[in-house]
């Protein structure tokens, strides 16, 4: 068994620009103690570092109009939201794994392979990047045969309910969470302060800084979209 495999080769469901999901951990487990050991995916573009993609605005094609993209920050700051960046440092993880699929030593995985690889194991959808670039398809594989999953998207505005059952709507408002709601959503709330979970409708993130982290993400599997046993939402104070 590799230590990671391309899960889908093509256009962005996004844009239609050339993108690469791989998925890494097989072999060797996650050192984000947040998440704890799941399979992490990667979705980047494959014809340009994720870095420089970050720069030039074209990781638009891997994370639409995320308004934590450096392109969206004038459209943020116009709006009188303050502009917070994504957390995620695509010169680490993304660039190294980017670097491999390059030097070609993840193989292809189909389907069924897909959905064997990950049999019994927690799957992050989108370690970097949006899993709504990419065919549904490739992340109902993944979780056909997986213990459990996490999964986020801000384009749950745009690609309809069918998602809900395996991605959480990320929410940057209590209007994002009312719209969300309302089209059969569960979302995953980010505040400017902890404990801001509104009664009734949202927990706060038990592995979170402010919970003092008494679980992990593979261990609490509240983050499964509809999926799983959690109804309600899940707040987080920003990191």
């Amino acid at each position: 068994m590799a230590n990671g495999y391309v899960l889908y080769e093509g256009p962005s469901m996004l844009d239609g620009a050339p993108i690469v999901v791989i998925a890494t951990g097989f072999e060797s487990a996650s050192a984000n103690g947040k998440t704890g050991d799941m399979i992490q995916t990667w979705i980047i573009r494959s014809d340009i570092a994720p870095h420089h993609a970050l720069k030039t605005g074209q990781d638009s094609s891997i994370c639409g109009q995320c308004i934590h993209r450096p392109g969206m920050r004038a459209q943020v700051l116009a709006s009188g939201a303050p502009f917070v960046p994504c957390y995620v440092r695509v010169f680490q993880a993304p660039l190294s794994v980017y670097g491999a699929y390059q030097r070609g030593i993840y193989p292809h995985a189909t389907p069924a392979e897909i959905a064997s690889l990950c049999a019994g194991r927690m799957v992050r959808f989108g370690s970097y990047g949006d899993p709504a670039a990419a065919p549904i398809a490739i992340w109902e594989a993944a979780a056909s045969e997986a213990l459990g999953w996490t999964g986020y998207t801000h384009q749950w505005r745009t690609i309809g309910a069918g998602w809900a059952r395996l991605v959480m709507a990320s929410a940057d408002s209590l209007a994002d969470m009312a719209g969300a709601h309302a089209m059969g959503y569960r979302t995953f709330r980010v505040t400017e302060r902890a404990f801001e979970n509104v009664k009734g409708k949202e927990t706060v993130c038990p592995a979170s800084k402010e919970k003092a982290a008494v679980t992990n993400c593979a261990a609490c599997r509240a983050c499964m979209g509809t999926s799983g046993k959690a109804r309600v939402s899940v707040q987080i104070a920003r990191h």
